[in-house]
């Protein structure tokens, strides 16, 4: 690599590119700490003008949005329906989330909705009294021919009950009137349907003259004479009937029983989308029927109970240069909107849900708030009520000023401690310093690791140096025997044929050696690509390890070594032979490499449980603890390789390593210089 080549060099640059800069801009940064107090005291100041300025902002543009909304909407209930034969039909209505009703008024007149007498606002109150329908003498009339027709009736039923007859002859008109509705009830139990209906239809005759049939009472009679055309399976009488019905409420000048009509419509309407032989277009026209009529009738129920509030806001002329005035109660609060926001006479009230409108505001605020976090605030009700934010005790106020006419928000600011901001800064402070310490500790350990990764690829480029030069005299020297034995015995100088017998075994021998330092090599290689290149097969490990042996003993009795074996039989593991064969040659050679007879070594297979152990142990030169650690690194040998005595090329142990690790295996050294090394690989027995 070039950077081994250059060190120099690239120090050079890796400080004038990281370190140096990085010094800069600390101190720069250190500096700028030191700032920081002065800093904060001028944006906090800066920032209240901000956030006020941000939520007086979101506020109007939130109501303006609500305005849009509202004056969209009103165009849409001129289409509304305003006569009994248009509810039945659909019209588009849009509605306005924090609204909950509007109200279209055009030069003074109700236009939606327009149920009631359009002189509601004329009048000076709203009278219960109404014109008769029927004069006193006629009901007495009806009620006298009622005790010729149906008292006789009712004596002979209460009769039949074991009742005293006397006590339903009664003069007064009350009296007869409750007989008639016991009996009523008597019929509708005995399913006397068409009975009942005839008693029904005298008390629906005269709802007025019967000082005790109240509003409530008459949609009861209504309700009942619809169940029983019902009942009867009429279901057109019932549709007829409901529509009458509906018919004399609009005709009414004014509306006091709004809840219990609403609830007659409701439960008659609903009935009727149930009857299955109702064709779909009628289905659609009193479907539509139930939503329009119930949207009007809700709306003139607010209309109603807030009468005095709806004709003061319509008499006041006042509003704000853009047309919008507001008015409220503790339960209501309306805004009116007029010319110049609307053209012409044109006037809408809209009366505003409280929750949903506050919702909407709230949404915005908390949106600019967040941005804001350490300022002092308040946002507080018409009743001093906290809505967002604290009031903290005895401190100063800035600013205060309402925000939502519509609710009636109070927006407060307050001072701000400078100790409060001093201890904030300090905090900012020490993050920022501990920031800028964990930078430059970065940067040290950096260098650190970066100097220690440029030293070990040095050190492993000397390695392969030294691997290359031991390699190539290692393949150069049996060549030299080899060649030289061969040309000798080729042109013919050996007579002797005990000489032509040693010289080929020489050539064998280096031969051999060549090989296997050939072998290693590739084995080697072949680790390098992974366990893809692995034949995995169940085989007994003592087998493999006796072969080896029996390769390599003759080496080790010629140089005057002592083996001792012991191989168990029946050890099996998963693995693959050529790998497992390397790994005990490996160890093997350097035991016998590194002992000078007289010397033992020892070779051990056997059974430890789930495992098979197999372990070379030696009487040679040993391995220096500081070594220890390094020598499964590649290309690694101990001491320098132009005076090592002992040739090799750095790739035994590291090929050992490297088989243990695929094979999932343990491997183990215990070493002392001068008393010999043993080496322990420890392997998952096989199924």
């Amino acid at each position: 690599m070039q950077v081994s080549h250059h060190n120099l060099l690239f120090v050079l640059l890796f400080a004038g590119g990281i370190i140096l800069p990085t010094a800069i801009l600390s101190v720069l940064s250190f500096r700028n700490i030191q700032n920081e107090m002065f800093l904060s005291q001028k944006n906090f100041v800066e920032n209240l003008s901000s956030f006020q300025d941000d939520i007086d902002n979101a506020i109007q543009k939130e109501q303006s949005k609500i305005y849009q909304e509202t004056k969209a909407a009103s165009l849409f209930l001129y289409e509304q329906p305003q006569r009994l034969l248009d509810f039945g039909h659909a019209a588009e209505f849009k509605s306005v989330d924090g609204i909950e009703a509007i109200f279209l008024f055009n030069n003074g007149n109700l236009i939606y909705p327009d149920i009631s007498s359009k002189n509601f606002f004329k009048s000076s109150n709203f009278s219960n009294s109404v014109p008769s329908l029927l004069d006193k003498r006629l009901f007495q009339e009806e009620s006298r021919g009622l005790k010729d027709s149906v008292t006789k009736k009712i004596y002979l039923e209460q009769r039949n009950r074991s009742l005293h007859p006397a006590s339903f002859f009664f003069e007064s008109k009350e009296e007869q009137i409750q007989n008639i509705l016991g009996l009523i009830r008597f019929y509708y139990h005995e399913k006397r349907y068409d009975d009942a209906l005839k008693l029904l239809g005298i008390l629906e005759a005269n709802p007025h003259q019967q000082g005790y049939l109240h509003a409530d009472l008459t949609y009861s009679v209504n309700l009942l004479h619809f169940e029983i055309l019902v009942k009867q399976r009429k279901h057109q009488e019932a549709q007829d009937y409901c529509l009458a019905v509906l018919a004399h409420f609009l005709e009414k000048q004014n509306i006091d029983d709004i809840s219990l009509s609403r609830y007659f419509f409701e439960s008659a309407f609903t009935q009727i989308l149930s009857f299955e032989t109702l064709s779909q277009e009628k289905r659609e026209a009193f479907w539509n029927l139930r939503e329009n009529f119930n949207r009007q009738l809700g709306y003139i129920d607010i209309l109603y109970n807030n009468k005095d509030l709806f004709q003061e806001i319509l008499d006041d002329e006042a509003s704000s240069k853009e047309g919008i005035l507001y008015k409220s109660t503790d339960n209501t609060t309306l805004f009116k909107m007029s010319y110049p926001y609307l053209s012409g006479d044109q006037v809408v009230i809209a009366v505003i849900d409280r929750d949903a409108y506050r919702s909407r505001i709230l949404g915005k605020l908390e949106t600019v708030i967040q941005s804001y976090k350490n300022i002092p605030y308040s946002i507080t009700g018409k009743k001093d009520n906290l809505i967002m934010g604290e009031i903290p005790e005895n401190t100063p106020i800035i600013d205060q000023h309402i925000i939502s006419e519509a609710l009636e928000w109070e927006f407060t600011l307050y001072e701000k401690d400078m100790q409060d901001i001093h201890k904030e800064t300090r905090h900012r402070m020490f993050l920022m310093y501990g920031l800028m310490l964990f930078a430059l500790i970065t940067v040290i350990f950096g260098s650190f690791f970066m100097f220690r990764f440029i030293t070990q690829e040095r050190k492993l480029l000397s390695m392969k140096a030294n691997f290359l030069s031991s390699v190539s005299h290692e393949l150069k020297t049996p060549l030299t025997s080899i060649k030289m034995f061969a040309e000798m015995m080729a042109r013919g100088r050996l007579q002797r044929a005990e000489k032509v017998q040693e010289y080929s075994t020489l050539i064998g021998k280096e031969a051999t050696r060549l090989e296997n330092l050939i072998g290693a090599i590739l084995n080697y290689t072949r680790m390098e690509h992974g366990t893809g290149a692995f034949k995995w097969e169940r085989l007994d490990f003592s087998i493999c390890a006796k072969k080896v042996f029996d390769a390599v003993e003759d080496i080790g009795v010629e140089k005057g070594l002592t083996f001792y074996t012991h191989f168990e039989p029946n050890v099996f593991v998963m693995g693959d032979y050529t790998a497992l064969y390397s790994l005990v040659q490996n160890l093997i050679d350097n035991a016998i490499k590194y002992t000078e007879a007289p010397g033992d070594i020892k070779v051990d297979v056997k059974d430890d449980g789930d495992w098979v152990v197999f372990s070379v142990s030696d009487t040679g030169i040993g391995i220096p603890l500081s070594e220890q650690k390094n020598i499964f690194n590649d290309f690694y040998r101990v001491g320098d390789e132009m005076t090592r005595s002992t040739k090799g090329s750095g790739l035994g142990l590291a090929t050992v390593k490297r088989v243990a690790e695929t094979h999932k295996a343990t491997i183990s050294l215990v070493s002392k210089p001068g008393k010999g090394s043993t080496f322990t690989v420890k392997f998952k027995k096989a199924e």
